[in-house]
Order: C-alpha cells, then sequence, then structure tokens
C-alpha cells in the first residue's frame, strides 16, 4: 500500500461524509490511543508487524462508527459494508487492505467474537461465512491482533469526552498493563476497556489489566 499520505487524506475524506460517526473528536482520539497501543506493544516485542499493519489500525479507527448513519444496533455491520462497497476507498486501497479495514471496524465491538461463529451474537449467516474464509488465514491473524487494539481503544473514549490523555503499556509474565492518564475521572472508560480487552487477552495470551 503506497502513498500512506494520499491514503490517509481518502480516509479522511470519506469518514467525514459520514461525520465519522460520533464526530471527529471520537474518532481522532480512538486513532491516536489505537496506535500507541500498536506502537508500545510492537516495543514490547508482543508483534512483528509494521508500517502496512499500522496504517490498517489507523484507517479503521478512522471510520468504525460509520455504520451509525444506517443505525446504532447494527452499525459495526454497516461500517463493514460501507467500507467494503465505496468506489472512492477501492480507488486508493488494494482489496486485501479494503477487506482488512472493513473486517477491523466490524471487530470493534465486544461482539461478534471472530473466535467464534455464531448467528445471533453480532454475526449474520452471511458474515460468518465470509469471516470463516478468512479467520485461519494470516490476514485473518493480522486482523484479529488489531481489532482487539481497537476495541480497547475505543473503549478508552466510552463517554465521547476525549478526557484520556496517554496510555503508558508495561508487560510482566503474563499480564499486559495498561496505565491510563486523563483529565477527568476515567472510571467509566478504564471498567469499559477492561470489559473489551477479552479479545485482545484470547489473541496476544496476556491478561489485560487498566489502572
Amino acid at each position: 500500500m503506497p502513498d500512506t499520505e494520499r491514503i490517509l487524506e481518502t480516509i479522511i475524506k470519506f469518514g467525514e461524509q459520514y461525520g465519522f460517526g460520533r464526530g471527529h473528536g471520537h474518532a481522532y482520539k480512538v486513532r491516536d490511543l489505537a496506535l500507541k497501543i500498536f506502537d508500545q506493544t510492537k516495543k514490547l516485542g508482543l508483534h512483528n508487524m509494521g508500517q502496512t499493519e499500522r496504517l490498517l489500525l489507523e484507517a479503521a479507527a478512522l471510520l468504525h462508527d460509520i455504520g451509525l448513519e444506517k443505525g446504532s444496533k447494527q452499525h459495526h455491520k454497516h461500517a463493514k459494508d460501507i467500507i467494503l462497497q465505496s468506489p472512492e476507498l477501492a480507488e486508493a486501497l488494494d482489496e486485501a487492505a479494503k477487506q482488512a479495514i472493513a473486517w477491523i471496524a466490524f471487530f470493534h465491538r465486544s461482539k461478534p467474537d471472530p473466535f467464534k461463529l455464531e448467528e445471533g451474537e453480532g454475526w449474520t449467516s452471511q458474515d460468518a461465512q465470509q469471516w470463516a474464509k478468512l479467520r485461519d488465514t494470516d490476514a485473518g491473524r493480522v486482523i484479529m491482533m488489531l481489532a482487539s487494539m481497537l476495541r480497547i481503544a475505543d473503549a478508552l473514549d466510552r463517554t465521547l469526552r476525549q478526557i484520556v490523555e496517554d496510555i503508558e503499556l508495561q508487560k510482566t509474565d503474563d499480564t499486559l498493563t495498561i496505565d491510563v492518564k486523563s483529565t477527568a475521572d476515567a472510571t467509566t472508560e478504564k471498567q469499559r476497556a477492561r470489559e473489551k480487552s477479552k479479545l485482545f487477552t484470547k489473541t496476544f495470551g496476556l491478561n489485560v489489566e487498566i489502572h
């Protein structure tokens, strides 16, 4: 995926068409936090993903809520479909990148679980069939790692106040600790992040503690 600057410009313009779902403040904050998680987990040796995967996460973080235009209940599915059907994104991205961004956005919610294909748990049968083809591939594993980061980042702006200024990650034995620095009481954000860290635990094999 060459020309990162051009791709991000396209992503941002596309997100603006939908008001980023919950506004640019939320989208940009989630983007920033997701990239901090990516960069710090890489520094800790938890993955060896590079700039291509980082860009996929950035794009998905910016677009994860655009499906709200079609209703909140299935907005993760709507976001995926909007991304996949976009001619603007098709011009800027290759098919593999577009698929990855769409699925990362799809999995930003607590349900569905990418490890389980159970209709009714955030899945439609068609989505489950499509994901089943990807899940055990290298691309599928990247999607799950990036989606697990996006879930935590999204939770850290649960109240849409953008009060989490920074995070610091540390690893000890089988635990990843996330120290949250905020400008106001972030109890709700921290609790939601604990709840949404389950995918990270499943994907990386580490318990997650958030302080």
